[in-house]
């Protein structure tokens, strides 16, 4: 069971849960900042039905009784509906400052946690539990947001390590995580034995070789040849699949270029049985018995959608998952 409440005018807090309909949240590896949606009755008639004070600025936090804080945001927009005689709500969590915020940085030589905690200082913002990668960048981004700067510095590292990265705003804490850490004690499962564990919904699977690349040219600064790296089997059944690389100061050629190699692409919808553990940036273990790509698998959340009924208590959530482990790629400036 989850409570949400308002804090208007930074004193007046209000369980509003009572009067709440639905509320859902979400978020994705591109957009990481959190959305709030909640929908409230707001009768026009009725003097004795509850008139809630919330506009946007509010300050939003819902609190699970598992889970604990799970959602601090505020409030941006608001929407009256007569006819059905309801207000809407769209918040969004803290992180919405890192992504919306803009400014220009000369790093150098400096690791991507240290361009976090500069990030943060200058947007007044606490830091969390942030990933150490010990490798240090240089770089001049001009005019980008903070977020693009961020994990421009952390698609550097990614290339070299192989490693993927993914921010999560935990409360009023910003947090950067490797991303593919699986939820422990958890299983997405729809099987056709062992039915009462089943917690499938509905699930859509669809699989692509649009965006495969299987070879990759390696040239030095003058665009001379120097070799190449390649998935052999998959220029043999598919045919040639090819994308260039130019040779870097500081960095291993021949990881950064075989990180570049990429084989199918998935999308996969799941809709199950509410559990908060699913969220962007973790993997989940799944057993789903009519795929057999899926029958023993590990799943990387993309996007997570968590919706609650507040009168029946009902909680579903939508997960787009790939086979893959795949971070937010930033392009670099220079």
């Amino acid at each position: 069971m989850i409570k949400i409440y308002s804090l208007y005018e930074g004193w007046l807090l209000t369980d509003i849960t009572p009067v709440c309909k639905s509320i859902e949240l979400s978020a994705s590896i591109d957009q990481p900042a959190r959305k709030c949606s909640f929908s409230m009755l707001y009768s026009l008639s009725d003097i004795n039905q509850p008139r809630v004070q919330i506009c946007p600025g509010t300050l939003i936090k819902i609190v699970d009784e598992t889970y604990g804080e799970i959602f601090r945001g505020e409030v941006v927009d608001r929407t009256l509906g007569s006819s059905n005689q309801e207000e809407t709500f769209t918040c969004y969590d803290y992180m919405r400052f890192i992504m919306s915020s803009s400014t220009s940085m000369n790093i150098k030589n400096m690791s991507p946690e240290s361009v976090v905690y500069k990030a943060c200082e200058e947007l007044n913002i606490k830091v969390g539990n942030v990933v150490e990668t010990g490798m240090p960048i240089g770089r001049l981004c001009i005019d980008r947001s903070y977020y693009s700067i961020i994990m421009q510095c952390y698609s550097e590292v990614s290339k070299q390590n192989g490693k993927q990265y993914v921010p999560i705003m935990k409360a009023d804490t910003f947090n950067v995580i490797e991303k593919g850490q699986i939820i422990s004690d958890y299983l997405l499962q729809s099987a056709n034995v062992d039915l009462y564990n089943n917690n499938i919904i509905d699930m859509s699977y669809k699989d692509s070789l649009e965006n495969m690349i299987n070879r990759v040219k390696i040239f030095d600064a003058n665009n001379n040849y120097v070799d190449q790296v390649e998935n052999s089997e998959l220029v043999k059944r598919y045919g040639i699949f090819q994308t260039s690389y130019t040779v870097e100061d500081g960095k291993n050629t021949y990881d950064v270029a075989q990180n570049k190699l990429y084989g199918f692409s998935e999308e996969i919808e799941i809709e199950a049985i509410g559990n908060y553990s699913c969220l962007t940036g973790y993997a989940v273990k799944a057993k789903i018995w009519y795929l057999d790509i899926l029958k023993d698998a590990t799943l990387y959340v993309n996007a997570d959608t968590h919706t609650w009924e507040c009168g029946t208590g009902k909680y579903t959530m939508k997960l787009t998952v790939s086979l893959s482990n795949k971070m937010d790629l930033q392009e670099v400036d220079s």
